[in-house]
Order: C-alpha cells, then sequence, then structure tokens
C-alpha cells in the first residue's frame, strides 16, 4: 500500500485541519482512498526518485511514456485546478503557513490525479468527459462540498462522479471496476491478467472483490460499480442482505435505506449526546467523547480555539500536544488551535 502510505505522510495534523476546514480534504482523500495497488506502472513522482506502482497501473513503458509527455492536456489541467477549487477561500480564512501547507498538499494529490487518469485513458477502456470535469471544478469552487464525513471524496458527488466513465461492456476485459460501464464492476483481475467486467452478484453468490484500488476511493466506486446486487452487500467473501434498520450489523456498508452501522446497529449517526465507539459513529461535526475512561463514548460538538483536547479529533482546528492515552482517561490533554477560522 505504497500510494496511501505516501499520502498519509503528508496528512499531518496542521495540514489535515488546514484543508478539511476549507473544504479541501475530501478532495485530497479521494486520490488517497485505495487499499492495494497493482506493481505493474512506475512513476517518477515519488522522493528520491525510487519509482512506485501507479494505482492505475499499466505497463511499464506505456507509464513510462505517460510521465514523459505529460500525458493528456486536458486530464492534466482537470486535475490540478479540481485540486486547487479552495485557493480562493483559503486565501481570506487561512494564515500563510496554513495557506502553503494546503496548496502543496493540492500540488502533490494533482500530480497523482494526473498520473493515473492518463494511464486509465491511455488504455482506451475509460473515456474522460470534459464537460462534467469542467462543471466539477466550478462546483467545488463556487462553495465547499458537503460532505458527510472526514472520509467523503470529490469522486462520490455529482457531477464529479461522471469524470471518469467505464467503457467495457459485460464480458469484455478489465482491470479495475471504473474501466466498466456503470452497474458493472470488475472481477477476477491479477497482477498481469485482465478480469472480466459483470453484473454485480445476487445474494449468496461471490462477491466480486476489489484487490487493487483506483483514483476513486471504495465508497465512491460503490456508487456506480457495487460488488453486489441492489438490496445485498458484500458479506466476508459472499453477498448477504443488507440489514435492516435497528438489526445487528458489523460492517459499515450493511445497513439498508441509508442507515450507518454504529455501536454494531444500523441506525442513523449519532448526534449530540448519543452513544458511540469511536467519531466515525458520530455526525459530521461532531467527536466521540471518551474521556469518562467508558469503552463507551458521547458524542459531541467539536471545540473551539482555546479548549482542552483529550483526543486529536476533538478540535474544530488542530489539537496540539495530545498526550497519548488522553483520550481513554489518562494523559494531559493538549490545546485546540485555530487553523483557518475554524472557531
Amino acid at each position: 500500500m505504497r500510494r496511501p502510505k505516501r499520502l498519509s505522510a503528508l496528512l499531518s495534523s496542521t495540514v489535515t485541519t488546514a484543508v478539511a476546514a476549507v473544504g479541501l480534504l475530501p478532495l485530497l482523500t479521494g486520490a488517497g482512498g485505495c487499499r492495494h495497488e497493482p506493481a505493474e506502472q512506475l512513476t517518477s513522482h515519488d522522493a528520491g526518485g525510487a519509482a512506485t506502482p501507479g494505482l492505475l497501473g499499466l505497463d511499464g513503458a506505456l507509464g513510462a511514456q505517460s510521465a514523459q509527455d505529460g500525458g493528456r492536456a486536458d486530464v492534466r489541467s482537470f486535475c490540478g485546478d479540481v485540486y486547487a477549487a479552495d485557493n480562493a477561500r483559503m486565501s481570506t480564512r487561512c494564515l500563510a503557513k496554513d495557506i502553503a501547507i494546503a496548496q502543496g498538499m493540492a500540488r502533490a494529490a494533482g500530480t497523482l490525479c494526473t498520473d493515473d487518469m492518463n494511464a486509465a485513458v491511455a488504455r482506451a477502456r475509460v473515456d474522460f468527459d470534459a464537460d462534467a470535469a469542467k462543471h466539477c471544478i466550478q462546483m467545488l469552487q463556487d462553495s465547499p462540498m458537503t460532505r458527510a464525513s472526514v472520509y467523503d471524496t470529490l469522486f462520490a458527488h455529482y457531477p464529479c462522479d461522471a469524470v471518469l466513465l467505464g467503457q467495457q461492456a459485460a464480458d469484455q476485459p478489465c482491470r479495475f471496476s471504473v474501466e466498466c460501464q456503470n452497474g458493472l464492476a470488475c472481477e477476477g483481475y491479477a497482477i498481469g491478467v485482465d478480469g472480466t467486467c459483470k453484473k454485480p452478484p445476487a445474494v449468496g453468490e461471490a462477491c466480486i472483490a476489489q484487490r487493487f484500488g483506483t483514483i476513486l476511493s471504495e465508497s465512491a466506486a460503490h456508487l456506480h460499480h457495487p460488488d453486489c446486487a441492489a438490496g445485498a452487500y458484500c458479506e466476508g467473501k459472499a453477498c448477504a442482505p443488507l440489514v435492516a434498520p435497528g438489526k445487528a450489523c458489523v460492517a459499515p456498508l450493511s445497513c439498508a435505506g441509508g442507515l450507518s452501522c454504529v455501536m454494531s446497529k444500523c441506525v442513523k449517526l449519532s448526534a449530540d449526546g448519543g452513544g458511540c465507539f469511536s467519531t466515525s459513529d458520530c455526525v459530521y461535526g461532531d467527536w466521540c467523547d471518551r474521556t469518562s475512561g467508558a469503552a463507551r463514548g458521547k458524542c459531541a460538538p467539536k471545540r473551539n480555539t482555546g479548549a482542552d483536547c483529550p483526543s486529536p479529533d476533538a478540535c474544530k482546528g488542530r489539537c496540539d500536544s495530545v498526550t497519548p492515552g488522553a483520550d481513554a482517561g489518562a494523559g494531559k490533554p493538549g490545546r485546540c488551535q485555530d487553523v483557518c477560522s475554524s472557531g
């Protein structure tokens, strides 16, 4: 998982809160939202000149050619502009040091985006929709993206979700589900061996597992390329019926009706005062306060600048100098610091 680790190294506390405050974080996590990657394409953008596999890997020769000529100009322009969509808002809300960090991170994400999108388009199995790309950039420039969680990405929102359109029909070869037409997913790809675009399997059948990530995060890919048919989700290796509201669950994507698996039950995300095991159980903008030391916490609004922060995710901005173990009731809390007018 070299690519995600490289991006996570950029996601320091200051950077994360700086970009999240103005809406850039979901754009950046879109490029890094993968689980694994094939070792087939080498790119020249890694630190120290060491080559690292790309997310949408091609054969080495094609990857080298793309690196030399910069790929398609429209793809390169989209990737640069979409990760700079918050620049105007940042200039009025952020300190110079926060702007510099966030913009450097955006440039890095834009480079990865360019490499990966050009690799996909070069295979002629994916179409780059310039009109959707234009409207995607405009939408992000007009206002911060409304997001349901810190893991939300631009590729999960219209029209950004339509920038890459798969061209492979059922039973045609593929390496990633994004190469398949909407409603199909790529089954059976292994390094050096193409998979096949298939209709999502029904309950009781084997899931279409994606062994390697793409520029799309897992949740964004599921929008148009689900690993199980409607009404089902992938439980381990087989498709199972979605869990009814109020029933026991174990997986984030297992609940019916748009509900979430919160504290092992399919319910709405917890609001202020609601129970939680982690911040992912809470509505966006809250954190899971477990300072009592109990296994079960309570969701609470993120804290303003100057407040104590017993956990790194307790602040609207960033939390400085959290002692390990503080969120479980041990250690000395940190202090919430302002980032880009975070409060």
